[in-house]
């Protein structure tokens, strides 16, 4: 790269992680004068919209990186490779795709394997491992993680120390998952071994690698390892079940506490979003005080973002803490909130209707705050000041509605420029090819005909029937569609196909309805819209309604 190039790169990445809209500016500006070329410009992209960690900017740090993957630049350098690659497992990794996710990491393993990089390849095989649990395969995974620890049992490098470590959480973290927490007592306590080894001994273990931490900042990385092993110890024997096993519960309990205590005096538990973690262990733990006292804390940084995981592991603790001491009326109504919150959360609803829950939330709170005031001071009044409090809500419920159509219209907007942006580069990829035989000028020929002969508009049309008329065997047609179309099936090509007809006619015919789009590329009105929300986050009618604006 020449100066000017990486002194672009440079500002960008000082400043992406704190200032995301400042970086992108920085991009778009040097990428007009001409000093990075487009595929350099889009990869520091694709990379800030990972860090910010919003669907709607990891959908498109996705699609940027698959779009990458095929640049003739990035196939020809493993270090852009690379960089790719890891953006899109990050990016997957944040939406919770496994899938995906182990797909890259797949990938990125070759990539270590082809320039013989052991210990990349062990820290990455670890990762797979996590992502097979994810999926199902918890055998297998748990295999998988296992057989990095073992070739990292003796580390000599500071490298293999550290991968060594970061395998060992990875099988910590996924034995708590499964709940088998008597088995993370030993890989948390070969976690603190190892650290104590380097703490005692740091120059045998000196190799001058990127990931070694200076003399300086030594002990804040000891510190910071040996606090997340105590939290997992003390998760592990606070989970406990007794019956059989060899260790009493009040011993166990007291080793919980006293690797709580240990936990506490490291970084690891400094600040609110440390103390935090330890709450599920004081709950477990019976230190409802306690706890309670860190979720008050942690509810004041919240303010009024009670829409995520945190809260509603707030909600239930509460809701035990109440029942633990015989409010059950008030448990049930924190077990209720917490139920309310987690289907909120499952069905991933939109920014807006969020919003509007999340005010619903805080005024009935209000209102009964206010209500509990006026009984306790003046009972003539409560007919007064319920007036107010209707009035206000009235008045709060139109400024939110205001205030949401507004961010709606301005979210279908993007989502709609992202949508249209991804049919631009699928168009791209059929573009004609001049040699016939060419795998891509067949995957070309029978995405056309599918499109021109409007094969998909066919609800009923099968593989097998569509393999007849294509003259194309099923494997041949899976192998393109392996090759060209990131793996999908048939079925879920076809829908592809359909969604893209969809809304061209939704863009271009103003006059046909949904339903009868929807009927035209060969689906049912209910299939089109779940098929347009899933792929699209918004429904056919809001589409066409944002596009036309």
């Amino acid at each position: 790269m020449t100066p000017e190039m990486v002194q672009a790169s440079e500002a960008v990445l000082e400043v992406y992680a704190m200032e995301p809209e400042r970086a992108l500016r920085i991009i778009d500006s040097v990428e007009e004068a001409g000093i990075l070329p487009d595929f350099r410009a889009d990869m520091l992209r694709a990379k800030v919209y990972a860090w910010t960690c919003d669907d709607m900017r990891l959908d498109s740090a996705i699609l940027i990186g698959e779009r990458l993957m095929f640049h003739d630049s990035v196939k020809a350098n493993t270090y852009f490779q690379e960089d790719v690659l890891e953006t899109l497992l990050s990016s997957c990794r944040l939406k919770r795709d496994d899938e995906q996710a182990l797909k890259w990491a797949t990938q990125l393993g070759e990539l270590y394997r082809q320039r013989n990089d052991e210990v990349e390849v062990l820290r990455n095989d670890a990762e797979i491992g996590v992502f097979l649990v994810h999926i199902g395969q918890h055998e297998e995974g748990l295999a998988h993680i296992d057989s990095v620890i073992h070739k990292l049992d003796c580390p000599t490098t500071f490298n293999q120390l550290d991968a060594a470590i970061i395998a060992l959480r990875r099988k910590a973290d996924v034995l708590n998952e499964l709940e088998l927490y008597g088995d993370m007592i030993p890989v948390d306590q070969r976690i603190l071994d190892l650290l104590d080894d380097y703490e005692q001994h740091p120059d045998d273990f000196h190799d001058g690698s990127i990931r070694e931490p200076s003399e300086d900042y030594r002990s804040d990385y000891i510190d910071f390892y040996r606090g997340k092993a105590y939290l997992q110890l003390a998760v592990a024997y606070a989970s406990l079940e007794f019956g059989n096993k060899s260790i009493e519960k009040a011993e166990a309990q007291g080793k919980a506490r006293e690797y709580l205590a240990l936990c506490e005096q490291t970084s690891a538990c400094q600040g609110v979003k440390g103390r935090f973690m330890i709450t599920s262990t004081l709950r477990k733990l019976g230190e409802y005080d306690r706890m309670l006292t860190i979720y008050d804390e942690v509810e004041q940084q919240l303010g009024t973002d009670t829409l995520n995981v945190n809260f509603a592991e707030i909600l239930l603790g509460r809701a035990e803490a109440a029942e633990a001491q015989g409010f059950y009326a008030e448990a049930n109504g924190y077990r209720k909130r917490h139920t309310s919150l987690n289907e909120l959360l499952t069905e991933n609803l939109l920014q807006s209707k969020a919003h509007l829950y999340a005010a619903r939330y805080h005024a009935q709170e209000q209102q009964i705050e206010i209500e509990r005031q006026v009984l306790k001071n003046r009972l003539k009044s409560r007919i007064i000041i319920s007036m107010l409090v209707a009035l206000l809500l009235v008045i709060l419920f139109s400024i939110y509605t205001i205030i949401q159509k507004r961010k709606m219209a301005k979210k279908n907007a993007a989502m709609v420029k992202l949508i249209d942006e991804k049919e631009e580069q699928s168009q791209l990829l059929l573009k004609p090819e001049k040699d016939p035989n060419d795998d891509l000028a067949l995957f070309q020929q029978m995405d056309s005909r599918i499109r021109t002969e409007r094969l998909y508009a066919d609800q009923g049309m099968q593989r097998d029937e569509l393999a007849e008329i294509l003259g194309i065997n099923r494997q041949a047609i899976n192998q393109l569609l392996n090759k060209y179309a990131g793996g999908i099936s048939i079925p879920a090509y076809l829908n592809d196909i359909r969604l893209s007809e969809a809304c061209r006619m939704l863009r271009e015919d103003s006059e046909t309805t949904v339903a009868a789009i929807a009927d035209q590329v060969g689906l049912t009105l209910r299939n089109l819209q779940r098929l347009f929300r899933e792929q699209y986050g918004m429904t056919p009618t809001e589409y066409r309604s944002s596009h036309n604006k």
